[in-house]
C-alpha cells in the first residue's frame, strides 16, 4: 500500500486564499496579512511559542474578518470565484487517484478546499483543512471598531524578516503584536473566543493529520509521498524524509527546501505526476532514480510540458532532482519559479 498526500496552495493552486480574502475585504489587507504572516513565521520558527503552529495566521485574522463584516457566504462566494489551479493539477489528482489513495492536507479554510474539490472532482472527504464558521460569532460593535483600528495600525508597521536578527523597529513590532494577541485580545470576549476556536491545519497539525491517514490506510512509513511548499509543510516533509518516503518540495520556499529530499521547480504539476507514477510503480527508490535521471524518456517529457507554462513562467523544462545532490541549483530554480507562478506578494510569505 502506497499513498500520495499533497498540500493545496502551491502544489495544486496558485492562490493564497486567506491573503486574498484579507486583501479584498480589509483596507490595505494585503499588507496587514503579510505582517501577520511574518509574525506567524517568527512565533513558529524562531521563538517556537508553545502550542503555536505554523499557519496559525488563519486563526489570528479570523476576528478581523468578522470585524469587517464578513460572513460565511462572503467567504464561500469569494473562494469559489477565485480558485487558480496550477496547470496540470487536475490531471495530477485524477491520475494519482487511479494509482493509489490520494489525500489533500491544507491549512486553507474549508470553503476554499470545497471550491477546489468542486472544480477538480476530488472528494472532499479525503481532505483535511481549517474549519471556519464566521456566522457562529456575533461581534459587538465596539469590539469590531477596536479591531478595525488595529488592522489599520498593523498594516503600517515594518515588515519583519524572521530569518534575520530583529532590528529595534522589528522588536517593537513583535512586542506590539505580542501584547495585542496574547494580552489585549483576552479582554475582548468574541475575539478571544474566535482565536481559541479556529484550529488551523498547519505545521504540527499537518503532521498529525498525515499520521492519522497513514494509520488508517495501513501503509508502511516509507510508502508515503508528501508534496509541500512552505513553512506549514515542514513537519510532514521532515517526517516523510526521515521515514524514507518521498518528501517533495514543489516550488518551495527556504523552509520547505530545508525539510524536503526532492525538489521540483515547474510552472505545471506534471513533473509531480511523473514522480508519483514512478513512486506508485516502484516505491521511493524508483522516484529517486527518476529524479536523478530527469528529464524522463522523450514521450514522458513531452507529456510533462503539455499543460504549458503559466504566464511569465521562466523554465520550459522543469528543474527536478535530489536536494542533497543539487541544492543550490534547485533552490535557485524554486525561488524563481515560485515568484513567477504565484507572484511576488504570495511568494514572499512563509
Amino acid at each position: 500500500m502506497r499513498i500520495f498526500v499533497t498540500d493545496c496552495e502551491g502544489p495544486l493552486t496558485r492562490n493564497d486564499n486567506a491573503q486574498e480574502i484579507a486583501a479584498a475585504f480589509i483596507p490595505n489587507g494585503a499588507e496587514f496579512f503579510a505582517r501577520l504572516s511574518r509574525y506567524d513565521d517568527y512565533l513558529a520558527d524562531v521563538v517556537r511559542k508553545p502550542g503555536y503552529n505554523a499557519g496559525d495566521t488563519l486563526r489570528l485574522i479570523a476576528p478581523f474578518l468578522r470585524a469587517f463584516g464578513l460572513d460565511d457566504k462572503a467567504v464561500e462566494d469569494f473562494s469559489a470565484a477565485n480558485v487558480l489551479v496550477v496547470p496540470g493539477a487536475d490531471q495530477l489528482l485524477t491520475e494519482v487517484r487511479a494509482l493509489m489513495p490520494a489525500f489533500i492536507i491544507s491549512t486553507s479554510y474549508t470553503p476554499y478546499i470545497r471550491a477546489l474539490c468542486a472544480l477538480t472532482g476530488f472528494p472532499f472527504e479525503d481532505c483535511r483543512c481549517t474549519e471556519l464558521s464566521l456566522d457562529a460569532w456575533a461581534m459587538p460593535h465596539g469590539e469590531a471598531l477596536w479591531l478595525r483600528d488595529w488592522a489599520i495600525a498593523i498594516a503600517q508597521r515594518p515588515l519583519i524578516d524572521p530569518a534575520e536578527p530583529l532590528s529595534p523597529d522589528d522588536r517593537e513590532t513583535v512586542a506590539e503584536l505580542d501584547h495585542l494577541f496574547w494580552t489585549e485580545m483576552a479582554k475582548r470576549p468574541t475575539a478571544a473566543a474566535m482565536i481559541a476556536a479556529v484550529r488551523p491545519v498547519g505545521g504540527g497539525m499537518k503532521l498529525a493529520a498525515l499520521e492519522e491517514i497513514v494509520r488508517a490506510n495501513g501503509c508502511a512509513d516509507d510508502e508515503v509521498m508528501y508534496v509541500g511548499d512552505s513553512i506549514t509543510d515542514v513537519p510532514p516533509l521532515a517526517a516523510v524524509r526521515e521515514w524514507g518516503g518521498v518528501a517533495l518540495s514543489f516550488n518551495g520556499n527556504e523552509y520547505a527546501l530545508a525539510a524536503a529530499e526532492f525538489a521540483v521547480a515547474s510552472a505545471d504539476a506534471l513533473p509531480t505526476l511523473e514522480l508519483a507514477r514512478a513512486f506508485a510503480a516502484g516505491g521511493p527508490a524508483a522516484a529517486r532514480a527518476l529524479a536523478r535521471d530527469w528529464p524522463p524518456a522523450p514521450a514522458a517529457a513531452a507529456a510533462a510540458s503539455s499543460a504549458g507554462p503559466a504566464s511569465g513562467a521562466p523554465p520550459a523544462l522543469p528543474a527536478v532532482g535530489l536536494l542533497a545532490e543539487r541544492r543550490d541549483e534547485l533552490a535557485a530554480a524554486s525561488r524563481a519559479t515560485r515568484a513567477s507562478v504565484r507572484g511576488e506578494p504570495i511568494a514572499r510569505l512563509g
